[in-house]
């Protein structure tokens, strides 16, 4: 289930409002970071899936902060904070904070004795990279891997800061650093998991500097790569 970044400053006990959007908080790579596999569903369904996307994500937290600012007064000389009555005017007004999206994608295929991952890839188009047609979805009808079903997981990034406050991807300013981050993300686990269908090797940028990936499984379908730690 997607979750929403700013449900803490309108929802909840404050501990995190714009402060992290607008205070620029850099992920510390020392300190690794977390990537939640949400949601998994047969390959063939993965069109149905309203993944999102980066751009769009970014775009309305971002929005969705400046009407909240507009709408009540709140500013950073505050630190944003909102009363209870201001914050009942805001979800009267406004509705509920936009959600997240899931930006990393992890393609399996499985049969009763293993599952294996073949694809790693990125959310950052504005259409679903799988409604016509994946490339890797079309190589997965090679004979090869006529004994196996397949999976798609959908998963989130989170990074820390040096002050172990929770980054994601939408809170990282500007949304040109945040795609970076989800590109080298994605190079990162393409060199450290081999999936046998991502053909080219991609810059890993910054990872370099990464310690770990702590993955989990959220799914409910299986415990494929739960609790996994990927090291640098």
């Amino acid at each position: 289930m997607k979750f929403q970044p700013l449900k803490p400053w309108i929802m909840g006990n404050n501990s995190v409002n714009p402060m992290n959007f607008y205070g620029k908080l850099e992920p510390y790579l020392e300190y690794g970071a977390f990537l939640g596999l949400d949601i998994c569903c047969d390959l063939y369904l993965a069109n149905t899936v309203d993944a999102g996307n980066l751009y769009d994500s970014w775009r309305k937290n971002k929005k969705y902060i400046e009407d909240v600012c507009e709408l009540t007064g709140t500013n950073e000389e505050c630190g944003y904070d909102l009363d209870n009555e201001e914050k009942r005017w805001v979800l009267e007004t406004l509705g509920e904070p936009p959600v997240n999206c899931y930006n990393i994608y992890f393609i399996t295929i499985y049969n009763e004795n293993e599952e294996r991952l073949v694809y790693i890839g990125k959310t950052d188009a504005k259409n679903s990279r799988f409604a016509n047609g994946h490339l890797a979805a079309l190589k997965l009808h090679n004979p090869q891997y006529k004994q196996y079903d397949k999976r798609v997981y959908f998963g989130t990034i989170m990074f820390l800061s040096n002050e172990s406050q929770y980054i994601p991807l939408e809170f990282i300013l500007p949304y040109e650093k945040a795609k970076n981050y989800l590109d080298w993300m994605e190079g990162f686990l393409i060199e450290k998991l081999h999936p046998e269908l991502n053909e080219r090797q991609e810059d890993i940028g910054k990872m370099k500097q990464l310690s770990v990936v702590h993955i989990q499984n959220y799914s409910g379908v299986s415990d494929f790569m739960n609790d996994r730690f990927i090291y640098a």
